[in-house]
């Protein structure tokens, strides 16, 4: 699935609870947002249920993709401003 998370919409919906979409995480994460905390405080991703956050968080796979995945797609395409990897 990681190599696939860039090429779903833009308009996936990530965060059920809070309502956040894939272009809003990776906006997020263009403009600073780091890591899954600063990716939380950014958008409200993962701050309610946060099964969204990663696999471990959500052992039911009820979530489709995670942020924690998103997150290492995006650094390994040096998304990330402060990507030193």
């Amino acid at each position: 699935m990681d190599k696939d998370i860039l090429s779903l919409p833009e308009d996936t919906e990530v965060c059920l609870c809070e309502g956040v979409t894939l272009g809003e995480i990776l906006e997020a994460i263009k403009n600073g947002a780091c890591d899954i905390d600063a990716i939380g405080d950014a958008t409200g991703a993962g701050t309610v249920c946060g099964l969204c956050r990663s696999r471990e968080d959500d052992p039911d796979e009820e979530r489709e993709i995670h942020l924690d995945e998103i997150l290492e797609v995006a650094k390994e395409k040096g998304l990330c401003p402060d990507n030193n990897g």
